[in-house]
Parts: structure tokens; C-alpha cells; sequence
């Protein structure tokens, strides 16, 4: 391995273990696409109850019933944002938790659609809107060279977000999603159902593959705003994603 590569590993084993780094807090305002879905969802809660966020749209194809004065909604088929009037508060963060099953999709052609193009064609939108810092919610083993249909897909999008030289971007890695969804899977009833006895065997790098609550995601989003960052391209586990959660709430608990 040569030095630019040890480089390299070290610079993305840093981006997913860190510990954060606390800093005076920002004023942002947030762009979110998918705030219908389960994090998304989580997300758009969190930041309208966030002291240090200013304003918070929403990238959407039907309204939401949601009346709060730092509260905008952008429909549109497409999910093309309007361009920004002299009154608007320019997002400096843009939130992408846009993904579909093969099962939903329909093929895997209709997944790659909303999974790698959809989501790339909305991380560049904001990023013509000024957005500094997108975080993109990806999956635990996405990998652009993997077996997986739905893991390649996400390694792609990575990809093809990273080469977008936005400043700043952290890919979200969680395992099994759990909260409560618009949709019941019951692929996601079975491993609920099992974990309680397979989860005492989960330790180390393993607790990646246990169910991550929604709004611990999203707790983790907010905090993740607000923590100075060692590089351009950040990874976060769901154990990283825990951490940061819980280190927000102990911040919160000691103002």
C-alpha cells in the first residue's frame, strides 16, 4: 500500500469514528426530499423543533398537514425546487432520504431510477441552490462493485454524489430501519420479531446490522450539523449514528 492510499484509509476510517466536535452553534436552513418516508419524516420533525434552524423546506409531490411559520413546502412532480425569491432564506443544508425496494419499484431499472437518479438529480438541484453540506441517507454495505442490485445501486449514487465536489457530504450507513412507516414490510416484521433473540449476540461491528430507530437517525442528522467535520466525504454507521444521537441529548439535558 503506498502512501497515498494509506492516506486515503485513514482519512475515511476517521470520517466514520471521530467523536464529534463540538463547536458554537450555526443558524441553518434545511432542504429535506423525502419527507413523507420514515427518516425524512423524522428529520422534518426534528429540525422544526431545532432552536438553531432558521427555516426548513420540504421537496414534495403532494402537501403535507403541516402549518409552521419556518415551514415551506416545494411540490412538484419531479421534485425540482422553485428558484429561490429575494425573501427566501437560501438552504445551506440539503437532507436526501429518497429510496424504493425492488418489490415497490417493480424492476430493477425503476429502482435504479429513484435509488441512483432521482437522488443525484436532486443532491445537484441543491447544490445550484447554494446547499454547503448534504447529508444522503445510503445503507449499511453500499458498494458500487457489489453483488446486490439495491447495494450497487447505492455505491453508484455515492459515487456519483461525491463527484459533484459539493463541500461537504456525510452518507448516513444504517442497518434495518425501524419506526412507524405509512407501509407495513413484513420483511422488516420478521427481523423485529427475531432480533430480540439473535440481539444479545450482536457486539462490536455487529450492532450495525440490528434495527436503528428513525427519529435516532434523525437525532443524529441535527447533531451531525452542528459537528465540525475532518473531511469533505464523511461515512456514519449506525453505531456512529447512535453515538452522535445520544451526545446530542446529553447536550440538550446539560443547557
Amino acid at each position: 500500500m503506498n502512501q497515498t492510499q494509506t492516506t486515503s484509509s485513514v482519512m475515511k476510517e476517521t470520517a466514520i469514528k471521530q467523536a464529534p466536535i463540538k463547536q458554537a452553534p450555526i443558524k441553518q436552513a434545511l432542504l429535506i426530499a423525502g419527507a413523507t418516508g420514515l427518516v425524512g419524516k423524522a428529520v422534518l420533525k426534528a429540525a422544526l423543533a431545532d432552536p438553531n434552524t432558521d427555516h426548513v423546506y420540504a421537496l414534495l409531490r403532494r402537501p403535507l398537514d403541516i402549518e409552521d411559520a419556518k415551514f415551506t413546502p416545494w411540490i412538484s412532480d419531479d421534485l425540482t425546487p422553485p428558484e429561490l425569491s429575494a425573501n427566501d432564506i437560501a438552504p445551506t443544508v440539503g437532507v436526501i432520504a429518497l429510496g424504493t425496494t425492488i418489490k415497490k419499484a417493480g424492476s430493477k431499472a425503476n429502482l435504479r431510477r429513484i435509488d441512483v437518479d432521482l437522488v443525484v438529480n436532486t443532491a445537484t438541484h441543491m447544490q445550484t441552490l447554494g446547499v454547503k453540506h448534504l447529508i444522503i441517507v445510503s445503507c449499511l454495505g453500499a458498494n458500487s462493485k457489489a453483488m446486490s442490485h439495491y447495494l450497487r445501486c447505492k455505491g453508484e449514487m455515492e459515487q456519483a454524489v461525491e463527484a459533484l465536489g459539493v463541500e461537504r457530504v456525510t452518507f448516513l450507513h444504517p442497518g434495518p430501519l425501524a419506526g412507524d412507516r405509512e407501509e407495513h414490510r413484513q420483511d422488516e416484521k420478521w427481523l423485529q420479531a427475531t432480533m430480540k433473540w439473535v440481539k444479545p449476540l450482536m457486539v462490536g461491528r455487529l450492532k450495525n446490522y440490528l434495527p436503528i430507530e428513525a427519529n435516532t437517525v434523525a437525532k443524529a442528522v441535527m447533531a451531525q450539523i452542528q459537528t465540525a467535520h475532518a473531511a469533505s466525504v464523511e461515512r456514519l454507521d449506525s453505531i456512529a449514528m447512535t453515538a452522535l444521537a445520544m451526545t446530542a441529548l446529553a447536550d440538550g439535558q446539560s443547557d
